[in-house]
């Protein structure tokens, strides 16, 4: 149980509208974070990771560990900036142009459900774009795509940013670029 070996930090953001609670994802009205909190955030995780020397790619949120059950910190969280601050992962721009460019997804959701696996989601590994895939998939867009999409519909450049985080990461095989 992962509640079991992780440390959570709570923020205060009431995540959408009330309202928009029967909206998909994609349509709901999101609060932003105050960068005073981002920046407090920031100093405390900061040191919880150098603390325990806790990867980057385990920096989390809880859509991440729980996709379709939970949605926070939702689209608006700052991920890049806490990356910037030498926290968590980001993908290298470049890289993700190259895989956009040189190895495109052609759909082939059982490579997209073992990279997804490879890179620490609890992905299916059935082959079809199931509902449990399609929440996965959801909540890595809202972290590393949330200006793109964060539907749950994988995409050239979805899959690009996964396979680019992959290489970062985990020493996965870039295409010839």
């Amino acid at each position: 149980m992962l509640n079991a070996s992780s440390i959570g930090i709570s923020i205060v953001n009431p995540g959408f509208e009330p309202t928009d609670k029967e909206r998909p994802l994609a349509g709901r009205r999101w609060h932003a974070y105050p960068y005073a909190q981002i920046d407090v955030v920031c100093q405390l995780a900061t040191a919880i990771v150098q603390r325990h020397r806790i990867a980057s790619t385990r920096v989390v949120g809880h859509a991440d560990i729980a996709p379709g059950r939970k949605v926070d910190p939702g689209p608006h969280f700052p991920w890049k900036r806490l990356y910037e601050r030498g926290l968590g992962a980001w993908p290298n721009e470049a890289t993700v142009a190259c895989f956009a460019e040189n190895a495109p997804y052609r759909g082939d959701i059982a490579a997209l459900q073992a990279k997804l696996l490879a890179y620490g989601y609890d992905t299916p590994q059935s082959g079809e774009l199931d509902d449990a895939t399609r929440h996965v998939v959801q909540s890595f867009q809202m972290h590393f795509c949330p200006t793109h999409r964060y539907d749950g519909v994988p995409d050239v450049l979805t899959v690009a940013v996964l396979d680019a985080l992959l290489e970062k990461y985990f020493g996965a095989q870039r295409p010839a670029c």
